[in-house]
């Protein structure tokens, strides 16, 4: 298992950004140390309302070909338009810890994909379990994790939040998601 305490750990955290005037939305993953030095990234365009989030984080770690990524961390399980991601198994997959964070604890979604009949996406739901509330640095955060404890969590989630509540690695990815959704509006 990676170290997660190491000087220099580098984490990988996966944003996106979507307007539902378009078939895919951009999820950015970018590679960042410890010391906040952004050392890769990749940009994948899962289907809104789709099934492939896991897979194109999945494809979007192999297309960097790092071996050094000791975290990955991603904005939510639930990407646009319940694209959900099963952090489970991408964290079983690739062998790394894995967490998913926001800053509000979300809804509860089994009655929206009984109603629209969207059963696998309810078994994949129910898959996710429940977030844990935990507080790092006077902040309130709601996770799912895979492959590592509570205290590990903690610990990647402190040594990330520089400036306000969100985690460098989420806030950069997201930055860049914005303006490649931004750019696709261009004629």
């Amino acid at each position: 298992m990676p170290n997660l305490f190491k000087e220099k750990a580098r984490v990988l955290g996966i944003s996106e950004s979507f307007d539902l005037k378009q078939d895919l939305s951009y999820l950015v993953g970018t590679v960042m140390r410890k010391d906040l030095v952004l050392d890769a990234l990749f940009v994948e365009n899962p289907k809104i309302g789709g099934d492939d989030a896991t897979e194109k984080i999945i494809d979007g770690f192999y297309t960097l070909k790092r071996n050094d990524v000791s975290c990955i961390m991603i904005d939510g399980c639930i990407l646009s338009m319940y694209n959900i991601v099963d952090y489970i198994y991408i964290s079983s997959t690739l062998n790394m810890p894995v967490i998913c964070v926001t800053s509000q604890r979300g809804k509860d979604l089994k009655e929206t994909f009984i109603k629209n009949n969207q059963l696998n996406k309810l078994e994949l739901y129910k898959k996710l379990g429940s977030q844990r509330k935990i507080s790092v640095l006077g902040y309130d955060y709601w996770v799912r994790f895979s492959g590592a404890d509570e205290f590990e969590v903690k610990h990647i989630l402190k040594s990330f939040i520089i400036s306000g509540r969100t985690p460098e690695p989420l806030r950069v990815s997201k930055i860049i998601a914005r303006a490649f959704l931004k750019n696709a509006h261009k004629p």
